[in-house]
């Protein structure tokens, strides 16, 4: 037989429960078709392990890159002798032939998905990942990066996200026409597919959260008055040294647009009074003043809330008012 180099793949899945980390198998598969001997058998396969890089905790309303590390921790786990070498080519290709089968424990042509439960909040924007190939006891070049997009009204949390990664790797190695004398050979290599899945988890940050859930008062078209919006804090996180600031536009003004609220733990309300004027062209509806919360997490860091809405009512001066100055 002339120099012939034969790449035969046989792609076998191995799957593995959904969950836990779940350690690649191997084992031997029936070969039909036999260049040459095979002098020996060996034992191993790669293992990925997965890490992310970085902090794992994330804010609500992001969208964040996960950065994930792969190392193989693949081991050769040793190797029986199917046919014993008698002439001087046959040593020299049962030579040949273990040192390439060294090779089992190689990653190649890795893919990597990840992906979230349907009804998790945290949403995997990225496609499947191609990673290139993973030598036995070495990382990947650079890390596999996804983004993902967290929820605004995500609950603060641990959440668990699920890495599939398939690849092949070699699974046996057959030297033919050797010939030790010009240390030449050709060789036969069979490869299977295999496929892992890991879990990671992620972390959705604790933090505060505001509503208005009352506004109290009125104004009254061309004075001044005074309005009480209660806040509460709907939030996991305390907030502290908490800021209430209002931005009226017209028909409304304020020389009056902050109040302080002091501490507000998980749960807590508070009343912010502010002194407020409605100009005599404003008619009778209910305005909404955008309202701000300035406040710092337990970690010192000033924070803002989301712009909400707090509902003033003006109305026009009524006939008993202006005869008499009588506010109802």
């Amino acid at each position: 037989m002339k120099k012939l180099m034969s790449l035969l793949f046989i792609l076998i899945t191995i799957l593995g429960a959904a969950g836990a980390f779940n350690t690649p198998q191997t084992y031997n598969v029936p070969r039909s078709f036999e260049f040459s001997k095979n002098y020996y058998n060996v034992y191993g396969s790669p293992d990925l392990k997965a890490t992310i890089i970085g902090s794992n905790e994330f804010e609500r309303g992001q969208i964040v890159t996960l950065l994930i590390d792969l190392m193989n921790k693949g081991e050769f786990l040793g190797f029986d002798t199917e046919n014993t070498p008698s002439t001087q080519d046959d040593i020299y290709a049962a030579q040949t032939e273990i040192k390439l089968e060294d090779k089992i424990v190689d990653a190649i042509g890795i893919s990597a998905s990840l992906s979230a439960d349907p009804e998790s909040p945290i949403e995997v924007k990225s496609i499947s990942q191609q990673v290139g190939s993973i030598k036995s006891g070495q990382n990947s070049l650079s890390p596999v990066k996804f983004d993902l997009k967290i929820d605004k009204l995500a609950k603060a949390g641990e959440y668990t996200l699920r890495l599939d990664l398939a690849y092949d790797h070699q699974q046996n190695v057959q030297i033919i026409d050797s010939n030790a004398t010009s240390q030449t050979y050709d060789a036969n290599y069979w490869y299977e597919m295999m496929k892992q899945n890991q879990t990671l988890k992620i972390i959705v940050k604790k933090h505060a959260e505001f509503e208005i859930i009352r506004t109290n008062g009125s104004l009254v078209a061309g004075n001044d008055g005074i309005i009480e919006v209660t806040f509460k804090n709907t939030g996991e996180e305390e907030a502290r040294d908490v800021k209430a600031i209002i931005t009226p536009s017209d028909p409304i003004s304020t020389s009056d647009d902050k109040a302080y609220l002091n501490k507000m733990g998980p749960g807590d309300v508070a009343v912010a009074t502010f002194k407020i004027n409605a100009d005599s062209k404003a008619v009778n509806k209910t305005y909404s003043i955008d309202t701000v919360l300035r406040y710092q997490n337990p970690e010192g860091d000033i924070k803002y809330s989301d712009i909400l809405q707090a509902p003033v009512v003006v109305r026009k001066v009524g006939l008993f008012e202006r005869l008499f100055g009588w506010h109802f």
